[in-house]
């Protein structure tokens, strides 16, 4: 009988259970690659339609892209963000009913497992500063850098002469006191001692201040709007979310980004010489400087602080000015020798210069309300009421304004620069929710409930035993 030797068939054996375990392993790594390549293409299809879920009103009002969490409803949590985001998973995994009409099979059959979002940025988070990056953004992507050096410079002349520190006001009423303090008293030839009563011209035009009369001469031609609202359910005045705050490093805006958001402002928000259609306040720059609930009370208090602010400036002019300073004294001069007090005169004339000043500064209130231009340092030619006609208060026909100042909105502008930033960025939001919830579907709509970003953690399994988790950080990022 002939032997055969069998040395060849136990090394093929040997190397035939190497290669097939090798095969296995690296068609068990190709399908742990496949579930966790799967997952990941499947994750960020999701991600982005989420985010494509952005609220539109507030894109097409304020050209800010905002994921609003609750979807029309009141919730503010994230249940409902991580629900979208799990359907839209599931759909994108399923691709049995697919391969199978193709005669196919899917050796994956990857499920979602849990989807939870870990962290977010709100839109309301550090008290609007993250609203203020987005919005930063959007102009720097619009105009680019701009050159803000003239307003900076006019920001500077403001706060150097104290032009809004009420320091005219304070000065008048000091003189007033110095005026009271002086003793009228004569005795007559009778013996009788009775109070000669000054009669300073000035008091016909100190008598006019903070009175509502002032509003209706400022606004005559235009009139006012009467609109009022509640504003218990706007940011501002409830308590609200905030979320784990910045996905970005960069937190709070430099001084130059700070005046490219208020360029921002003034250019979203309406205001009375230039009203926004369809805004729930017609006069939106003025509720964010007053914080008022109706037009008229806000643009009460702007109007009142461009006076002040005017007032000031024309003080000073008067003060350089030899000539009106002689018409002032001249009339100081005749009125203390009538009543035969001539240590009255320089007093009394302080109290004419500031009525004058105040007197001009309502006209050119005026003048900025109709649509004119104010300069914020007078001169001879651009100064309008003469004293006789600022004496007896008859604002209204002198003055049409200056091509080479200052609009309404550029005074505006000026007093959103010293406005508290919180207040600011709270009013804007409270305007933003008005307006946004007067359109269809976004009755619940909150500011909030917004998010600029968000980091989500997600697992899937495969039927083979095989399971993924993956973190992804997605947003409306720059």
């Amino acid at each position: 009988m002939k032997r055969y030797k069998g040395e060849i068939t136990v090394f093929l054996s040997l190397v035939l259970m190497i290669l097939i375990s090798l095969l296995f392993t690296v068609i068990e790594a190709a399908r742990d690659n496949g579930v966790e390549f799967q997952t990941e293409c499947a994750a960020d299809m999701a991600i982005q339609s989420a985010l494509a879920e952005y609220n539109r009103e507030a894109l097409e009002q304020y050209d800010l892209f905002l994921t609003e969490i609750g979807y029309g409803s009141d919730e503010s949590g994230y249940i409902l963000l991580e629900q979208h985001l799990q359907n839209y998973l599931q759909d994108n995994l399923s691709v049995r009913e697919i391969l199978s009409a193709k005669g196919m099979t899917d050796l994956l059959q990857i499920s979602v497992d849990g989807v939870t979002v870990i962290q977010a940025s709100g839109a309301a988070d550090g008290e609007g500063a993250v609203l203020e990056r987005k919005a930063v953004d959007y102009m720097l992507d619009k105009y680019g850098l701009q050159d803000f050096s003239s307003f900076l410079s006019l920001s500077a002349t403001v706060e150097q002469e104290r032009f809004l520190e009420n320091a005219v006001e304070e000065k008048r009423l000091e003189n007033e006191r110095k005026i009271d303090d002086v003793d009228t008293t004569v005795t007559d030839d009778e013996g009788n001692s009775h109070k000669i009563p000054v009669n300073n011209p000035a008091d016909a035009v100190n008598s006019r201040r903070g009175s509502s009369s002032i509003l209706r001469m400022v606004t005559e031609k235009k009139g006012i709007s009467e609109k009022e609202t509640d504003l218990s359910g706007c940011i501002s005045h409830r308590n609200y979310t905030t979320r784990d705050g910045f996905l970005q490093g960069e937190k709070y805006l430099s001084p130059a980004e700070d005046l490219i958001y208020q360029k921002y402002l003034m250019e979203k928000c309406g205001n009375y010489v230039r009203e926004k259609e369809g805004s729930h306040l017609t006069y939106e720059m003025e509720y964010i400087l007053a914080g008022k609930n109706s037009d008229r009370e806000n643009l009460r208090i702007v109007t009142e602080r461009i006076i002040m602010l005017r007032e000031a400036a024309n003080f000073l002019y008067l003060l350089s000015d030899s000539g009106k300073k002689a018409e002032a004294e001249a009339l100081a001069m005749t009125l203390s020798a009538v009543i035969l007090f001539p240590e009255l005169k320089d007093l009394i004339k302080i109290s004419i210069l500031i009525g004058w000043a105040y007197a001009e500064s309502v006209n050119d209130c005026r003048i900025l309300l109709e649509g004119g231009k104010v300069p914020l340092l007078k001169s001879k030619v651009s100064w309008n009421l003469s004293l006789k006609k600022a004496m007896k208060m008859e604002v209204g026909e002198d003055g049409k304004g200056n091509e080479q100042g200052l609009s309404y909105e550029e005074y505006l502008h000026i007093l959103l620069a010293v406005l508290d930033k919180k207040a600011r960025n709270l009013r804007f939001m409270d305007l933003m929710e008005m307006d946004i919830r007067q359109t269809p579907g976004n009755d619940n709509f909150c500011l909030d409930h917004c998010l600029h970003g968000f980091t989500v953690r997600i697992i899937t399994y495969s039927h083979t035993g095989h399971s993924c988790m993956i973190t992804r950080t997605a947003g409306y990022l720059k």
